[in-house]
């Protein structure tokens, strides 16, 4: 059985803040930002539609308010996203969608508290659709996904069999993010 990855992988654009969110911006500059990214790197569907940073915007929200009622403790109100492991090669990898030609960071977890990050399987925009025997056969788009702690995570990958798709993390705390990168220059 495949086991829990122990790394995030940051993906983001080559010359970019890795630890800065479309979110982080006024909502206007947020969307120009969104539509030259798509424009630059030929992306379509749900992402480079217009009211995308609205549903995003309200899934933060959501993922948010979960993380608390879980116990968590983030500190920031808008999280930065990342892969649980690397992203996986095939149909589903982010790299060759909304990431392409992305530079990449990876943190160990043991470096970052964990009560500051909340998982999505698949990610925080999408959730499958199961047929009566658990099987996945097809998907949708949500506003509330189902979130998750590390602790949960080998029960999801076990029931999902998730090779093919990533796991989305979302970290609620910059401040370890940065001081895991500033310990790396020194």
């Amino acid at each position: 059985m495949k086991t829990v990855p122990d790394f995030l992988t940051r993906y983001y654009v080559h010359g970019e803040n890795p630890f800065t969110s479309l979110n982080d911006y006024p909502f206007k500059e947020a969307n120009e930002i969104k539509k030259n990214h798509c424009k630059r790197n030929n992306i379509g569907g749900f992402y480079a539609e217009d009211d995308y940073l609205i549903h995003r915007k309200e899934i933060e929200k959501w993922l948010y308010n979960q993380l608390i009622s879980k116990g968590g403790n983030p500190q920031n109100t808008v999280p930065i996203y990342m892969a649980l492991g690397e992203s996986p090669l095939g149909e589903f990898d982010i790299r060759e969608d909304i990431q392409k030609n992305a530079e990449e960071i990876k943190i160990p977890l043991n470096c970052l508290d964990l009560s500051a990050i909340s998982f999505t399987f698949p990610d925080s925009m999408y959730r499958f659709v199961l047929d009566t025997n658990g099987s996945i056969v097809g998907g949708e788009r949500t506003n509330t996904p189902d979130m998750y702690l590390y602790h949960e995570l080998e029960q999801v990958i076990s029931k999902y069999k998730t090779d093919c798709h990533y796991i989305e993390a979302q970290v609620w705390n910059r401040k370890m993010l940065f001081d895991y990168i500033n310990k790396l220059k020194k």
